[in-house]
């Protein structure tokens, strides 16, 4: 099938656009969103892994290695729009918390939905997460995805242009997420994917090992703006740990949902290894932090984990943490890789 879409042109930025006509592998028609845009899946294919994904959310459905798919989360497009936990979904325009969902930028006050108790989380109400995307291009290794957030939305100031392309290349899978913005407004983009390396139950088996050698310590999880050395503390994964022993420890017994801070050289380096002794994901990102969620509100408390690359949480109300607004003419790109193989 062919479609006509936005497609970048040579002369200008990555994100600049005009209308280009692609040739768009035949996708799953997997719904109708409540909205009445068709929900899609397509499926992307390697000699190690077989992937699902659609265009609601951008969302990264299944990874099957063997005949286990590792992916936690809604299967089907009644679930997907009854998720409540970003299951595989690109979320924006802020992953993360916002303190009090206010921020100041450029000497003006901003609002932003609250949808979090007293706090903005992953871009508000109706996030990326929650909207059906534009497929520009589709093949059995890569897909492309775009999105135009108008000023306004959610109370951001600026329209900001996404592009997401999804590449599978053995039993690596990559995410590139673009953008671009007509006016300083802030960004901070990340995949919300659960890992269960079981295929079901919980991940509490899992060992999972964080390079990293701090963290921000969190109250009611927003940073207090300190940043500390893991050393010491049971936020130390820098060697493997059990999840379950370490959700069971009196200081986290709510789970892990914290922020760690990656190494600063640049390029994309690894960040974290997640093993249940037969498959071990490795996560490889540029991003300057990682959350680590242990889903103890998923429906299903703790079946899966989220390693969420991104910027620091409430970072808008910590101006000594990497910046996260973006301004005309610079060119946003985040990029994660998950590999698996198998190990034991």
């Amino acid at each position: 099938m062919v479609r006509c879409s936005l497609a970048a042109t040579a002369s200008s930025s990555p994100m600049a656009s005009d209308v280009t006509c692609y040739e768009i592998m035949q996708p799953m028609h997997f719904g109708i969103h409540s909205q009445g845009e068709d929900i899609e899946v397509f499926s992307l294919s390697s000699s190690a892994l077989q992937v699902r994904i659609t265009n609601y959310g951008a969302r990264l459905l299944s990874v099957v290695y063997g005949d286990t798919d590792v992916v936690h989360g809604p299967k089907t497009a009644a679930e997907l729009e009854a998720d409540t936990g970003y299951c595989g979904s690109i979320c924006g325009r802020v992953a993360n918390r916002i303190a009090g969902g206010t921020f100041e930028l450029d000497g003006k006050q901003y609002a932003l939905a609250v949808n979090n108790g007293p706090n903005h989380l992953h871009g508000g109400l109706c996030g990326f997460s929650d909207r059906v995307w534009r497929v520009e291009f589709a093949d059995e290794a890569k897909l492309v995805l775009s999105l135009v957030s108008a000023a306004g939305e959610e109370g951001y100031p600026g329209t900001v242009r996404v592009r997401v392309t999804y590449t599978l290349k053995g039993d690596t899978l990559s995410l590139k997420m673009e953008a671009e913005t007509d006016s300083r407004t802030p960004l901070n983009l990340t995949n919300h994917v659960y890992w269960n390396l079981n295929g079901a139950g919980t991940v509490d088996d899992h060992m999972l090992q964080v390079l990293a050698s701090a963290y921000t310590p969190m109250v009611a999880n927003i940073p207090t703006g300190s940043i500390v050395p893991v050393a010491g503390t049971l936020y130390d994964l820098r060697t493997s740990a059990c999840l379950g022993q370490r959700n069971a420890a009196d200081a986290i017994a709510g789970g892990y949902d914290d922020n760690y801070v990656l190494p600063a050289y640049p390029g994309v380096k690894p960040a974290a290894v997640l093993s249940n002794g037969t498959l071990e994901l490795t996560l490889a990102t540029d991003a300057p932090g990682m959350q680590v969620y242990t889903g103890d509100y998923l429906p299903l408390k703790r079946g899966g984990v989220a390693l969420e690359a991104q910027n620091y949480p409430d970072s808008l109300h910590n101006p000594h943490f990497p910046s996260i607004v973006l301004n005309p003419g610079e060119a946003y790109c985040r990029t994660i890789c998950w590999q698996l193989r198998r190990v034991g």
